[in-house]
């Protein structure tokens, strides 16, 4: 009897500690236009809401319910995606493209993501790491991480996202991607710099703003009366549609 009742103590107070919801507000500047992405999270359940000058958008995922839901505030529209079902539609549309292709080399054609640790400076108050990021030799970004901060729930999601995806597209995975996962290994970037490519882009400044333990009860998304259904037709195998 006690250890049934150790192991259920064990149990709620690990229900407890998995229940807390985390949120983080950033500040993005591009060219003086500023947008804000708030992020809300709890174990397998991910929300994001984008807010800048053209409109509104809040992106819900939950990786228990295999279920992306997308809600356009300003088209007043809204999408269910089954994560599983657009995961595989992607890697069967990949191996079409190699099959007439040929095989692909990751190492010939991905980009190389190098990451340099330059030094430690105090933002706010938290001390950080400052990282540099050069994609194939040429400068790509400015990062300021702060171990102190790490996001032990955020950095278990994105393990678990990245879990769900085949070796074919793992692979392949975007830059952004890559420089994400890098530092929610190592902590909470609350500031960073992404530098022009070219002369008719804005470096890109991303600023951490708030990071709290959240008031909300749960994580979820109401789309409104009236939003029209956007979404897609289940996925087919791509050989196969007409």
């Amino acid at each position: 009897m006690k250890k049934f009742l150790f192991v259920l103590s064990v149990f709620v107070c690990s229900s407890l500690l998995a229940a807390d919801i985390w949120e983080t507000r950033e500040e993005i500047d591009v060219n003086g236009m500023i947008a804000e992405k708030s992020t809300v999270i709890s174990g397998n359940m991910m929300k994001v809401v984008n807010t800048s000058p053209n409109g509104e958008t809040e992106t819900l995922i939950d990786l228990d319910a295999d279920k992306i839901t997308i809600v356009n505030h300003k088209y007043k529209s809204f999408q269910v995606i089954q994560l599983s079902k657009y995961i595989e539609f992607a890697r069967q549309l990949f191996d079409e493209l190699k099959e007439k292709t040929g095989k692909f080399d990751p190492d010939k054609v991905m980009p190389k993501v190098a990451f340099e640790k330059q030094y430690n400076e105090v933002i706010e108050k938290w001390n950080c790491e400052v990282w540099s990021v050069s994609v194939d030799g040429r400068p790509y970004s400015k990062v300021w991480v702060a171990p102190e901060l790490k996001n032990k729930q955020l950095a278990e999601f994105k393990k678990k996202f990245a879990s769900s995806l085949p070796d074919s597209l793992a692979k392949y995975r975007t830059v952004e991607a890559q420089v994400e996962d890098k530092f929610v290994e190592i902590g909470m970037v609350v500031k960073s710099v992404k530098l022009a490519q070219n002369p008719k882009m804005s470096d890109v400044k991303t600023t951490v703003k708030k990071i709290a333990k959240s008031d909300l009860k749960k994580i979820d998304i109401v789309i409104p009366a009236g939003y029209v259904n956007k979404s897609a037709p289940e996925t087919v195998n791509p050989q196969t549609k007409q």
